[in-house]
């Protein structure tokens, strides 16, 4: 067998659910621009001018590395119509079971990624982190 060894990462999620991953080009095999966010414009000290383009410049990254996914939206609502007396507890329940229908994900793009979870965005964030720090 020729070539590099595991150049593919699964990353598992199964305390966010079932069967809930997604699989990344291994970034430590990626060339640098592969995995180098486009420049956005700095302050003086250092920092975006816009957070949300610097945002978007890394989601960028993300859709060049992701493979395929099996996730969820993570920005959708559940519609919440609360009296003065509501009961958490049936709310927690009714809420968790209408989380069955929540819809996943299409095809890999930038808008897509912005409304992955938060700890899915973290755990890639991870692995592009090791790159630089590779401990």
């Amino acid at each position: 067998m020729s070539g590099y060894s595991n150049p593919y990462v699964l990353l598992a999620f199964p305390e966010l659910g079932d069967d809930v991953s997604v699989l990344i080009r291994n970034p430590q095999l990626l060339a640098p621009s592969e995995v180098q966010p486009r420049d956005v414009q700095l302050d003086e000290r250092g920092q975006p001018v816009d957070p949300q383009e610097a945002q978007t410049a890394m989601y960028e990254v993300f859709a060049r590395i992701i493979v395929a996914w099996k996730v969820y939206d993570g920005s959708v609502k559940a519609p919440l119509e609360l009296g003065e007396d509501a009961d958490p507890v049936a709310l927690y329940e009714s809420l968790n079971a209408a989380s069955d229908a929540q819809p996943r994900l299409g095809a890999v793009t930038v808008p897509n990624i912005a409304r992955m979870p938060l700890r899915i965005i973290n755990r890639i964030g991870e692995e592009l982190g090791r790159v630089a720090d590779p401990q």
